[in-house]
This record gives structure tokens, sequence and C-alpha cells, in this order.
């Protein structure tokens, strides 16, 4: 994979999907979230240090993706759309995917054979010795980075996203800025243009996922706090688990004092933000292809939708599958997924949530012989994470035999070489089989809509082909 340009990190959710989604269309593997052998063949090493010093080696690796503050008004989200739409083979698709970043989103693309384009992503933005409880002063530092990334470009948004929960170890020496396209880049029309014949279908994916900001001009807000373990209430308000997690830290606080919120906006990493629609729908009036808007509630909420697709496309092909591949935010392989005829089952975090969400999965479809799970290491034992015994649990529900894939159960969540890991695991397990023929957009669209109402999940038609 060619280097991104400065402004987008790959440890993030856009960047590694979009990456092992254009491999899987490549018929490559995704290996590593860095993509850099130099950086992963020292991974085993920075896993046997001392616990606080892998935490911290974590931390500055993560930072030298981050660019200087002083480069902030210089990011050049175009270079960003064309590194990320010029990882794709360059060929003609009868679809495209745009919009939400979604990990089971990108399993159905590759199963259609057809690419997706983020609408957001993430730049991190240096800043030395950032106390990540502190949310009213990073809101106030980060207001001139904030400014200097809209005036970079008037065509997006940006989310000052801010989660001491999460993101503990990363705050430390960096801030987070998700920029979000609000206007199609040239580079992704582009590769529309190039890609897609008249009659072709094009797909946004819109998470309509919320969360509380404060605002802080027309074009940016304010996000304290994430999708994930604990909900708004605690990030604003605090709990008894805020307490004892803060406690833990060595916080001499009880709670978080963020900046009252204001507003509800997309949430930064997940939700879509709709301006992008007005150019969309230019364009596939002025080239007829069709619109179809997929609207889903949460994140997940793609996740059992996805596996129960799969079960009836390799069903159709008298492949029925007894085997599920659970991933875990960005660690994941759509291409090794397909030669598996693994069912595959997307998990957000490794947070309780989206472990009771697999619970209910599984308790609906009781049936796997073998259950492999991937799961990410966030490095920070935040509120609402599930214990690695949860998830060893829930391999139980397996036949024959669940395994953890890549993780070492006494690192976790702090099992950095997992990153890497995952990807010989994976590449241990078979049988394995010829990709099968791409699911048609006719199967896609039936199935969505058969599974669709029971997952929170909508198709709608925003442009015919015929106009």
């Amino acid at each position: 994979m060619n280097q991104p340009p400065q402004g987008i990190a790959r440890f993030d959710s856009a960047a590694g999907m979009v990456q092992a989604l254009a491999l899987a269309l490549r018929g490559r593997p995704y290996t590593s979230p860095s993509q850099s052998p130099l950086l992963d063949s020292l991974m085993p090493t920075i896993n046997r240090l001392p616990c606080k010093l892998r935490e911290q080696v974590y931390a500055l690796g993560g930072m030298t993706e981050g660019i200087g503050p002083s480069q902030a008004a210089r990011v050049d989200v175009e270079a960003i759309a064309e590194w990320m739409a010029g990882l794709y083979p360059q060929r003609r698709y009868p679809a495209a995917f745009i919009g939400s970043s979604n990990g089971a989103l990108m399993h159905l693309a590759a199963a259609m054979g057809v690419p997706w384009l983020p609408q957001t992503f993430l730049c991190p933005v240096r800043a030395l010795g950032n106390d990540p409880d502190d949310a009213r002063r990073a809101l106030e530092q980060g207001l001139p980075i904030v400014h200097a990334l809209l005036g970079a470009d008037g065509r997006i948004a940006v989310h000052h996203m801010h989660d001491p929960n999460q993101d503990r170890l990363m705050l430390q020496h960096m801030a987070y800025y998700r920029l979000k396209y609000r206007r199609l880049p040239l580079a992704y029309r582009e590769f529309l243009l190039r890609s897609l014949a008249p009659g072709a279908t094009l797909y946004v994916s819109a998470c309509n996922r919320q969360w509380p900001v404060t605002r802080t001009s027309s074009r940016s807000v304010f996000q304290f706090g994430a999708t994930g373990g604990a909900s708004e209430s605690e990030y604003f308000e605090g709990s008894p688990r805020v307490r004892q997690y803060l406690s833990r830290y060595g916080i001499a606080r009880p709670r978080w004092d963020p900046p009252p919120a204001d507003d509800m906006a997309p949430e930064a990493e997940w939700g879509f933000d709709p301006a992008l629609l007005d150019d969309l729908q230019e364009l596939a009036k002025a080239r007829q292809w069709r619109l179809i808007r997929i609207d889903h509630a949460e994140p997940e909420s793609l996740s059992a939708l996805t596996a129960d697709i799969y079960a009836d496309w390799y069903a159709e092909q008298g492949e029925p599958s007894r085997r599920l591949l659970v991933d875990s935010f960005l660690l994941s392989d759509p291409l090794t997924t397909l030669r598996l005829r693994a069912i595959p089952y997307w998990s957000l975090f490794g947070v309780e949530p989206s472990a009771r969400l697999l619970e209910e999965y599984l308790q609906g479809h009781p049936g796997f012989d073998e259950i492999d799970m991937l799961l990410f290491s966030h490095g920070t034992e935040g509120v609402g994470l599930a214990p690695i015994e949860r998830w060893q649990q829930l391999l139980g529900w397996a036949r024959v035999e669940g395994r953890l894939v890549g993780v070492d159960p006494s690192r976790y969540p702090r099992d950095f070489a997992t990153f890497t890991r995952f990807a010989e695991d994976l590449a241990r397990l078979g049988p394995r089989w010829d990709l099968p023929e791409p699911m048609s957009i006719a199967f896609f669209e039936e199935a969505l809509q058969r599974h669709g109402a029971n997952a929170e999940v909508s198709l709608s038609r925003l442009h015919s082909a015929s106009g």
C-alpha cells in the first residue's frame, strides 16, 4: 500500500477499513493496520515490555501519525481522498458505497466486489502534555487547530473528539479531529466517474447515531466522549463506574467536567453528515445512477444483518456455513472471511454493549461448529470494557471449537502484538475455497430489505437510473 499523505491516521477505523476492503478487491489479505513491515516486526518486542512502558510506547507510536499544530492549516483533504480512492483497483464496478465507516459494510462490499469511499477520517494533531481528563482545556486549546483545519478546506466539517475513556493513552500526546466531507472531493468524483457506468448503483451508508456536542462554528463541534462502553450520561454526569475508573488511574476527581453540550451532531467517528447528499444527488442525476440510501440507527445495526445476508448467500450457493468469524473494530480481513466461507460478525469494540449484542445474535443462531474471534486492544481498561473472560465465555457457544485469533489473553487489553498476530493466526485457519461469484445487487437489496426491519435498517431510493 502506498504511504498516505500527512493528515490521516492509519490506526483508525476509516483508514483501516478502506485498506482492508481495497486489499480484498485486489485478492490480498489485510495483515496489519500500519502496513509497515518495520513497525510490525517490532510488535512482539513491544509486547514483552512491562505494562506501563508498553502503554507509553504504544501512545508514542500513535503520535508519529499525528501532524504538528502548524500543519493544520495545510492539511490537503483532496490528497487524502485521492489516496483512499487510489487504493482500489481501477476497473468497472456495478456499484459503490460511500458514507459512514462500518466494519460489517466492508464484508458486504467485499462480497459484491465493489469499493467504499469514507466520508470521515481521523486527523490527529500532536499535543504533548495533554491532560485527557480536562475536557474544558482540550476545547480551549483545540480551537485554533479547529479554525486552521476549517480554513484549510471549505468543504469539510471538523469534529474535535475528546474521549478520555477509550482514548486515554493516545490523548496524552495528541488531539483527535475527525474531518467529514460535506462536499464530494474531486478525487472521489473522478473515481466514481471512471468506475461506474450509467445505470450503476451508488449506495449511501448513513449511520444516524448522534451525540451531544458543543458547537464551535457552523462547521465544527466539540464532542466529549464517544460511542462505546460508557453511556452519554456517564460522560456528562458521572457514575459509580466513572468514579472507579478515574480512581483506578489515580485521577483526583470523581467525574469529568466537560463543556456544556448545546447541540446534537452526527457522531464524530460513525455518524453520517447529510450535507454530502446534495453533490451525490446531482452526480447521480447527471450520470443516470441509482442512488440508494441505507439508514442504520447504530454502527452495529449492520452486524447481525450482514451475518444473516451472508448465511442466505452461502446457502443459495449450496455451501451453508457453520463457521462464525467475529471481527473487532478495524481488525478484520474480508478476503480471508470469504475464502474460509465464514459468516462475518463485526463488533464495534471490546466493550460490554458489543459483547451483549454478539450474545443476542448467538442466542438466535446457535448452530455454529466453530467460532473464531479477533479482539482489538485499546490499551485502556475503560468504563464498559468487557473482560477477556466475557469474550472467552462467548466462544463457548461453538459446538465444536471456539478460539481467540491472534489474542494473548494474559495481556489483553494491552496486547498490541495482536495488530499483526491476528493475520498470522488467520492464515493458519482452513479449509479454504476459491472466491465465490460476487453477490448480485438484486440479491443484496432483497436480503437487506427482508432482514432490515428487525435491525432498524432501511433502504430508500434517492434517484432512479431512469430519472
